[in-house]
């Protein structure tokens, strides 16, 4: 089991972090929740931690916390989120305005939310910073929805695209450039390509536990947020309905392709063959205010999208045959 900090502990090596900020508690394995409960309640006390859960599934996890930690007293001294994305965006704004630790235990891979320091709130990002535990019990995870892992492993891989566009177009970005932050988003999305995913959770998590920490060396989401992340939110203003993590790998490899990528075909490959669409079907008004608009959800960062615009962008993506005007 993973440990503690000021080094972070595997077994009995320690990982120096030079000062970067890290993970005070992280650990992925089987079996783990109980455990960890036992070992939160010996460094925060009993009844001193307020728990948050979802409605059904994740309602179980959160009462056997609750079982061995106790209900929140008149003292706080952490706020930890058992569930999904909106849980535990939840407890990071909380913990925020409470200014006390963090602790996510994810019962979904649906993306790097789970380990990052951003939190969304009405499609809006604000970076609050990185949690102080990320607990992922596997045991959990293997029970969640087959959406959930496809949608992690989409947020995972678009790193490839966040971070390629990131190191080609740093200059023109009003974000400072992270040489590290970019390189271990690569390195993140890169170790679980080609690898089935619903066989590699660990891999998965660790993955996307990774993609967390690469935006709180970098001080922003630059590293695990591009021109494809742009693509998604605009889908979500505009009402698509789809899945996150599914949109933003859906368009990863339009943009790979577009920044000069040459393994752009076999991202794409591995993409459908674990699952996701070849195409999305669209009316010619509704995709041109798709593409035309993605731009204006982070004003702030210069991508490819701009560099070449928004139509020429639309004609590539019909040319692939990701995009098929109905």
């Amino acid at each position: 089991m993973g440990g503690f900090l000021d080094g972070f502990e595997v077994g009995s090596k320690e990982i120096v972090t030079d000062g970067v900020k890290f993970y005070k508690i992280v650990d992925v394995g089987f079996g783990i929740l109980e455990e960890w409960a036992y070992r939160l309640r010996d460094i925060f006390g009993k009844n001193s931690c307020l728990i948050l859960h979802g409605k059904s599934f994740s309602r179980q996890y959160g009462e056997i916390l609750k079982g061995i930690l106790g209900n929140a007293g008149d003292v706080l001294r952490c706020i930890i989120s058992v569930g999904g994305g909106s849980v535990i965006d939840r407890g990071k704004f909380l913990s925020k305005e409470l200014g006390l630790p963090f602790i996510s235990i994810p019962t979904l891979l649906s993306s790097d939310g789970i380990a990052s320091p951003v939190g969304v709130k009405n499609h809006k990002s604000e970076f609050i910073g990185l949690p102080y535990g990320v607990i992922v019990d596997i045991s959990i995870i293997s029970e969640a929805p087959e959406w959930s892992i496809l949608a992690g492993t989409g947020d995972l891989i678009s790193n490839l695209s966040a971070s390629i566009d990131w190191d080609k177009f740093k200059d023109k970005s009003s974000e400072p450039y992270s040489f590290l932050a970019s390189l271990i988003s690569k390195s993140s999305a890169l170790s679980i390509l080609d690898l089935n995913p619903f066989e590699n959770l660990e891999i998965l998590a660790w993955g996307l536990i990774l993609s967390g920490w690469a935006m709180e060396i970098s001080g922003s989401s630059r590293p695990a947020s591009g021109p494809e992340h742009k693509m998604s939110h605009s889908l979500d203003i505009l009402g698509f309905g789809g899945k996150h993590g599914i949109q933003v790998g859906f368009f990863t490899p339009l943009f790979l392709k577009l920044n000069g990528y040459k393994d752009w075909e076999r991202v794409r490959k591995y993409l459908i063959g674990i699952g996701f669409p070849e195409s999305i079907e669209m009316k010619e008004d509704f995709v041109k205010m798709v593409f035309s608009k993605a731009s204006f959800t982070r004003p702030h960062r210069w991508t490819v999208l701009e560099e070449l615009g928004w139509e020429k962008v639309l004609n590539e993506a019909v040319d692939m045959g990701l995009i098929k005007i109905a």
